[in-house]
């Protein structure tokens, strides 16, 4: 999968899930994630090399833009997201399993929310 092809598929994700006014574009490899008061932060997948990847790579790399993705709702919005009942902030999650990749909020046992896995072509 090229880096282009995995930003896509991580925006495709999170802009299911975002509170509204948020928004999560892809510009080629790079991930950026905008917030309604003009905040925003990206992140380029330029580490992952495709031809040497491992499915960890691509989980590291998806756990940094569910990082920053809650980093900026959260900053922007002075609470915790996704907000998880009578817990603390629920850190983001990811997995590599064979040739998909897992992510969640939470605990991967009771996550506070799931996002559809991302196949790796």
């Amino acid at each position: 999968m090229t880096n282009e092809a995995f930003a896509q598929e991580l925006v495709s994700r999170l802009a299911g899930v975002l509170p509204a006014g948020f928004a999560v574009r892809a510009d080629g490899e790079t991930v950026h994630i905008d917030a309604p008061d003009g905040l925003g932060a990206a992140t380029s997948l330029s580490q992952i090399d495709p031809d040497e990847a491992e499915p960890d790579d691509y989980a590291d790399a998806a756990w940094n833009v569910l990082s920053m993705a809650q980093d900026v709702v959260c900053e922007t919005r002075g609470e915790p997201w996704p907000i998880a009942v009578g817990a603390d902030l629920p850190d983001p999650g990811t997995r590599a399993d064979g040739r998909s990749i897992a992510l969640w909020f939470g605990s991967e046992a009771q996550p506070v929310l799931t996002l559809p896995e991302i196949v790796l072509e």
